[in-house]
């Protein structure tokens, strides 16, 4: 593992940045174009994605004791090393407030052997991450006629690195710690529906407390079904534990995870 500074702050690659102004714009540019009424319910509304992809790319930095290895992992590499993986979005609403919940796991390994430089022993590893990003929240429906929602919850974020390795002489982890930071956010939502059967969906949100945090959804949902529908977009979510010292033994992390999210999306309204 290279020792070098351990850096706070780790620039977004520019074609994360490219997807994320362009929802911008079109959010700025849609708020004055006249959308149809979103008229609120006083029945419970109900949205279920029982599993969606996300094809995350990770870029940034993890770093254990003061020691940082600089981390990019496209959706190829990831799909390569992938040992297991679960995702799940709901939300309800009635009236004019709602709660949404949202968890994604994802575990990556790999293995790998060589031998000593010196001794010439082969030497097995393995190495393992588990990334599990959970949140939970509630929504306030402020302007109905353009769908507009304030929002606000709790955002944990765990990053669960192990190396392992082993020879004939013995066996050594290297490395088998986890951390998990938890932080409050807030942002808005905007969903103005299209056309009879296209809606966008926008979300940004920024939050703080044992991590900085932020995260930015551009989408696009089509009903081929009043009760169903295809949501296609592209989803970025930062997370920065800052520096815990030379000292520590916890992992530090400040990474960027990106790419473009598919769901079929499960819709029922109470009758």
């Amino acid at each position: 593992m290279p020792e070098q500074h351990h850096q706070c702050a780790t620039a977004i690659p520019a074609r994360a940045l490219a997807p994320l102004l362009s929802a911008a714009v079109l959010v700025v540019a849609s708020l004055g174009v006249a959308t149809p009424a979103m008229a609120q319910s006083d029945k419970w509304q109900v949205d279920v994605a029982p599993l969606y992809l996300w094809a995350v790319e990770t870029d940034g930095n993890i770093s254990v004791r003061d020691k940082s290895v600089p981390v990019f992992l496209d959706f190829a590499d990831a799909a390569d090393s992938l040992a297991g993986a679960f995702s799940f979005h709901g939300e309800a609403r009635k009236n004019r407030v709602g709660i949404f919940s949202d968890i994604n796991f994802i575990r990556l390994s790999t293995d790998a052997s060589f031998a000593t430089p010196i001794l010439s022993r082969q030497v097995n590893g393995t190495a393992q991450l588990d990334m599990t990003m959970f949140e939970v929240g509630g929504t306030y429906l402020v302007r109905p006629v353009r769908n507009l929602s304030v929002i606000g919850g709790l955002r944990t974020y765990t990053l669960s690195p192990k190396l392992e390795f082993e020879s004939d002489i013995q066996e050594l982890t290297v490395v088998d710690t986890g951390r998990t930071a938890a932080s409050v956010f807030g942002g808005a939502t905007y969903r103005p529906k299209l056309a009879d059967k296209w809606t966008l969906l926008t979300r940004a949100d920024i939050g703080a407390g044992s991590a900085f945090t932020w995260s930015a959804t551009l989408a696009l949902e089509y009903r081929v079904k009043p009760w169903a529908g295809l949501m296609f977009g592209y989803h970025a979510l930062g997370i920065d534990t800052g520096d815990a010292g030379a000292d520590s033994s916890e992992v530090e992390y400040d990474v960027t995870h990106y790419g473009p999210m598919f769901s079929l999306t499960l819709h029922w309204t109470e009758k």
